[in-house]
């Protein structure tokens, strides 16, 4: 008797253990199962490690083996999605926080649509585009957005509603171009589900409010000689306002440069050194702009 007992003692721990073994491979399974999903349009952890310079805890160069720094955590306001490198200065914190939305207008409104759509979408979300129907797939590719995640729909017709609400639900960008006649009510819709969803919008010109109103100002054009010549580069100033920007921002980019990217604009960026040399001079001090919380 004493014998049975012991046996089934020694067994009860075994099993516990197995149970245990159960759930953790299950648990690595079901894991597994969401990352693949990922990839292929599913819900993506938008805090992946990005490639990033390497600093020791001092802010000094680390070893080779060292772990890259997560570029964009979450930090308890939402999780927060890259922008391009010359735009970095008109956003707080220099990104934009998923679920938020962009109203995108005047000069270069598509390059820029297409500029915030790249940076966001990085290498694992799908970018979803409807109301451009002027947009060839070309412009989108030399752009930089992969084809394979990649979802155009440029004319949704009468199941605007629909097709809207449902690439709101299953993209991680979502980009709405000046051609589609939203309803403000509809739009006010868009933006509460991308919310839920952390979707980032991004809108031509909307019917309603958004986060963040980018509006560009073409001043002038570069490639031109005397009599010959072809236009190669226009230079246009972006301005900011909204949602954690205090008063405007304003940046000036070229572009297109390669693969229709954005650059900063060169004499913008001498000119800071000089107007704070005068300023040096005439004995006042510049005070750098605050940033609030995004």
């Amino acid at each position: 008797m004493s014998t049975a007992l012991q046996a089934t003692a020694g067994e009860a721990p075994t099993q516990r253990e197995d149970r245990t073994q159960r759930l953790a491979r299950a648990r690595a399974a079901l894991g597994a199962a969401e990352r693949s999903a990922a990839r292929w349009g599913g819900r993506i952890d938008r805090t992946a490690l990005r490639p990033l310079p390497r600093t020791g805890s001092a802010g000094t160069a680390a070893s080779p083996g060292s772990p890259l720094i997560p570029a964009l955590a979450d930090d308890g306001l939402g999780a927060r999605l890259p922008v391009p490198e010359p735009l970095s200065g008109l956003f707080p914190r220099g990104s934009l926080r998923a679920g938020s939305s962009v109203a995108v207008g005047g000069a270069a409104s598509t390059s820029l649509l297409l500029a915030l759509a790249v940076a966001a979408a990085g290498e694992d979300a799908w970018c979803a585009m409807a109301g451009m129907v002027d947009l060839g797939l070309r412009s989108a590719l030399d752009a930089g957005l992969d084809p394979c995640r990649l979802a155009i729909a440029p004319a949704p017709g009468e199941q605007a509603p629909q097709v809207l609400s449902a690439l709101a639900d299953g993209v991680g960008v979502l980009v709405l171009g000046p051609d589609l006649e939203l309803a403000p009510a509809l739009w006010r819709s868009l933006l509460s589900r991308a919310r839920t969803a952390d979707t980032l919008v991004l809108a031509a010109a909307p019917p309603g409010r958004a986060d963040i109103t980018l509006q560009g100002v073409c001043q002038g054009w570069t490639g031109l000689g005397t009599g010959s010549g072809r236009l190669r580069q226009r230079r246009v100033e972006i301005t900011a306002q909204g949602r954690g920007i205090a008063g405007t921002r304003i940046a000036q980019v070229l572009l297109p440069q390669v693969q229709g990217m954005l650059a900063a604009d060169p004499r913008a960026e001498r000119a800071q050194p000089e107007q704070a040399a005068a300023a040096e001079r005439s004995g006042l001090q510049l005070v750098p702009a605050l940033r609030r919380a995004g």
